[in-house]
């Protein structure tokens, strides 16, 4: 996916990604996903994909929250951009079973 694609996701998005974040519970967190439409849970998913390869930066308080066997949960299950497209393309069940299993992304204080 191109950059600039991927900013229109992420732009169109911005709402879901940010009351994700922001939930304060695992939870809270699990509803969200529940409730997300499909395209929201791919967005989810590329930005993950992209996150856990090294391709977006984030501040190292939020990466950690993304723990080294979650993110090589999220690699294993988009290794290649077939496994990608497997994953995006699968049922609704396969990609909230694959996100329920990432650790959520914790707020710290002060940021």
């Amino acid at each position: 996916m191109n950059q600039v694609r991927f900013k229109a996701l992420l732009i169109r998005d911005k709402e879901f990604l940010k009351s994700l974040f922001d939930s304060e519970s695992a939870a809270k967190s699990k509803n969200i996903l529940s409730f997300a439409s499909d395209s929201k849970l791919n967005t989810l998913i590329i930005f993950l994909h992209y996150v856990s390869n090294g391709h977006i930066k984030m501040k190292k308080e939020h990466f950690d929250a993304l723990e080294q066997k979650h993110s090589k949960l999220i690699r294993r299950e988009t290794e290649s951009k077939a496994a990608l497209k497997r994953l995006l393309n699968s049922e609704r069940k396969n990609k909230l079973n694959v996100l329920f299993k990432v650790k959520r992304f914790n707020r710290t204080s002060g940021t």
